[in-house]
């Protein structure tokens, strides 16, 4: 196993700084745009961890999702907490979720293990909307805008929520970098590729597994917390339907699994797409976005179906195999 130290790696110190720069140069709308695609790909990243390397493909990430947003907006407006504490608070629920969830769901496999996340998304949305009088139910919460209020995390401009999802997502590409090159990434690729034979060698199925599933959980909730001081307003059917969980299935699968990169590639491809079809064409016809939509995904299914980042790695490759 080649080990590779991000920290020292020129494309991740370029991307750091490049990134520091971009609010001089991206304005307005397209600002908030790359504010979305820092959201979107750290919840990719998350998603990876226990779908990509793991192999267990989890559909109720969205739980997660909610469980941030959630802690954020609940603390602040029930209890005052600031909401850079409530993200922590979101954290430390994800765990104690990832961790009771896990024990039971993580014994099972394939699309049985799919299916019980998927219900375990539902039935924490189902929850949301039944204890209105705590979650404001289907109407869901709002924070009262102000122009400038440093507890909830409110500004008058994007900057300060730029910076703070890029403080994230650096976390999150550091994360996914650290466990690919770690004896857990190894063990994690085992049980990806047969977890018999993985539990044969001596790998604690269990173990190995529920680690992934809380490091997926910790992540996806930090998305949802800054969605929540983002957007000022998160409801059951926002952050914690069923298309969420498959959006940032499909930000991961289109960027690529596995890789440093793919989860942000993946999330700077649909996010725009999303955003300026149903801009420029979501007025001339009712539906005409996703028509657009659909057509941009089947292509990038036939034609890159390891992933935009593997298919240009693996023509990377082929000059210098045929030089030798």
């Amino acid at each position: 196993m080649i080990k590779e130290n991000i920290f020292k790696d020129k494309y991740f110190l370029f991307f750091i700084l490049f990134a520091l720069f971009i609010p001089l140069f991206v304005k307005d709308y397209y600002f908030r745009i790359v504010i979305m695609i820092i959201l979107w790909g750290i919840a990719a990243y998350g998603f990876d961890i226990i779908s990509g390397y793991a192999g267990q493909l989890s559909l109720g990430q969205a739980a997660f999702f909610a469980i941030g947003a959630y802690a954020v907006n609940i603390g602040y407006l029930s209890y005052g907490i600031p909401s850079l504490i409530g993200i922590f608070f979101g954290i430390v629920f994800s765990f104690i979720m990832a961790w009771a969830l896990g024990h039971v769901v993580l014994r099972l496999r394939g699309p049985y293990f799919t299916l019980s996340t998927l219900a375990f998304g539902e039935l924490l949305k189902t929850l949301f909307v039944y204890f209105k009088g705590f979650t404001g139910g289907p109407v869901g919460l709002t924070l009262p805008f102000q122009k400038f209020n440093l507890s909830s995390m409110q500004f008058s401009y994007d900057y300060p929520y730029y910076y703070l999802g890029l403080a994230m997502l650096i976390i999150a590409i550091i994360t996914n970098t650290v466990i690919r090159n770690s004896a857990f990434g190894l063990k994690l690729a085992a049980i990806r590729n047969n977890q018999d034979s993985a539990e044969s060698v001596g790998i604690n199925l269990m173990v190995t597994k529920s680690r992934a599933f809380i490091i997926s959980a910790i992540i996806t909730s930090m998305a949802g917390s800054f969605y929540a001081i983002f957007m000022n307003y998160i409801d059951p059917r926002t952050v914690c339907g069923f298309n969420l969980s498959v959006q940032i299935l499909l930000i991961a699968l289109i960027g690529g699994r596995r890789t440093k990169w793919g989860p942000l590639v993946g999330a700077a491809i649909i996010i725009p797409m999303t955003e300026l079809t149903n801009t420029y064409f979501g007025h001339i016809r009712s539906g005409l976005a996703m028509f657009v939509y659909a057509i941009v995904l089947i292509f990038v299914v036939l034609y890159a179906s390891e992933g935009v980042v593997n298919v240009f790695r693996r023509r990377s490759l082929k000059p210098a195999k045929e030089e030798n």
